[in-house]
């Protein structure tokens, strides 16, 4: 079966003292690539976290954000707002000023962030495995979809070839049966026949056809048959400028050129 590469999923965890929540995105790219956002772990737990998603989604540029909000992070530097609040008090009695205590909060380092826990790792984990499950859905039914139109390609582009070894089988008859049949026509004959090429076509569709019902990840391996079917296109249409064959022929790179559109979506 076919996975595509694209597919979105979110993950939530929450408990008495932390809200995590994680948003996953994925889209093509020949190779894994994962760019963070918003990310408050140490770097181990990202690179746990990095192969984790490296070992489920395999290939895929991979967006991920985790949002953390612990309601135990914020910390309160308690000396500096007794010195400052002290100083205030000081100022405000000898000079009979009336100072505003809000401007306290604005002060850098008066509130900041406490470090999280390594327990906190195993609760994102939690979070990202939730998103991961959802996008491995998407990915999923994505494939599906792309597996139908594979086939509808291939069906059509089966249909093609059979026409052109129709209408080559009839143009060797005709000649055959011509009372001019002379030698060089004999040599011509053979320099158009096509016979290998659309043989091995028909086989290189077989292929793909295996391929996508395959439990194994196909993209790259059907990108490469494509090139060839292509190879095999350009060569029937070197070999006849008969305008019937010619239609075919061109009717079958479009489906072959559709197919590598799509696979360029799939693991």
């Amino acid at each position: 079966m076919l996975i595509s590469m694209t597919g979105f999923g979110v993950g939530h965890y929450e408990d008495s003292s932390i809200v995590v929540d994680v948003e996953l995105k994925s889209f093509n790219s020949r190779y894994f690539e994962l760019n963070t956002r918003s990310f408050d772990l140490s770097g181990e737990s990202e690179y746990k976290i990095r192969t984790f998603l490296k070992n489920k989604l395999k290939r895929g540029s991979i967006n991920l954000s985790v949002k953390i909000d612990s309601k135990d992070q914020l910390r309160l530097n308690k000396h500096k707002l007794e010195s400052i609040l002290k100083s205030y008090k000081v100022i405000e009695k000898e000079y009979g000023l009336d100072l505003n205590y809000s401007h306290l909060l604005k002060n850098n380092d008066m509130m900041s962030f406490r470090a999280l826990p390594k327990s906190v790792e195993s609760k994102v984990l939690k979070a990202v495995k939730l998103a991961t499950d959802q996008v491995l859905d998407m990915r999923s039914k994505e494939g599906k979809s792309i597996e139908k139109e594979f086939m509808q390609y291939i069906t059509i582009a089966k249909k093609d070839l059979n026409k052109i070894e129709s209408i080559y089988s009839k143009l060797v008859q005709k000649k055959v049966n011509s009372k001019n049949t002379s030698e060089s026509k004999v040599e011509e004959l053979e320099k158009l026949d096509v016979t290998e090429e659309i043989d091995r076509t028909n086989s290189h569709f077989n292929q793909i056809i295996l391929s996508v019902k395959s439990k194994d990840f196909s993209g790259k391996k059907i990108s490469f048959i494509l090139q060839e079917i292509n190879r095999e296109s350009n060569t029937i249409l070197s070999k006849f400028l008969d305008k019937n064959i010619a239609k075919h022929a061109i009717s079958l790179k479009m489906q072959a050129e559709k197919l590598r559109e799509q696979v360029s979506n799939i693991l």
